[in-house]
């Protein structure tokens, strides 16, 4: 009996190993990746000053042959121009505007930040498809390969029933 136990368990070893050689299945692989760009811009600007005036107006008058300032009827200031200076010195006016100068320069950065998440799958397919009838010489090679241990088997009891007590 222990002879049967071991042709019975030596014949499904065999089946097994003939049945568990398969083909691999795809490999399915995934790789991500993220991506974070950030670019810095520099900007620049130069603000315009609108235009700006005083005014001055007065009154003249003659005394020994020279002007004078007899009366000062007007003297207006601009938004940032102070009133104007006016002197009368033998005969010749002067009159002084000035205005500081004026310059004014911005610059700044900008940051923009751009997040990409790029998700990849890849799937191996393959090429080499078995065709129909190489389909059908594997199976008929399993089931001759089932009916040569069958007939294995049989002849090995035969051979070894007269010995089995």
């Amino acid at each position: 009996m222990t002879k049967k136990l071991k042709c019975f368990a030596f014949s499904l070893l065999i089946i097994l190993i003939v049945i568990s050689c398969r083909s691999p299945k795809p490999v399915q692989s995934e790789n991500k990746a993220q991506t974070i760009t950030i670019t810095e811009t520099l900007h620049d600007t130069v603000f315009k000053i609108a235009k700006d005036s005083s005014s001055y107006n007065a009154l003249l008058d003659c005394i020994n042959g020279k002007a004078v300032l007899k009366n000062v009827i007007q003297a207006e200031p601009g938004r940032t121009l102070k009133s104007p200076r006016v002197r009368l010195d033998n005969n010749k006016l002067s009159v002084d505007c000035n205005l500081k100068e004026q310059e004014l320069y911005a610059h700044w950065k900008s940051k923009q930040i751009k997040d990409v998440q790029e998700k990849t799958i890849t799937i191996t397919k393959f090429t080499n498809y078995l065709t129909f009838w190489q389909k059908v010489q594997i199976w008929l090679g399993r089931l001759l390969l089932l009916l040569l241990l069958f007939l294995i088997t049989r002849f090995v009891y035969k051979i070894y029933k007269p010995f089995v007590v």
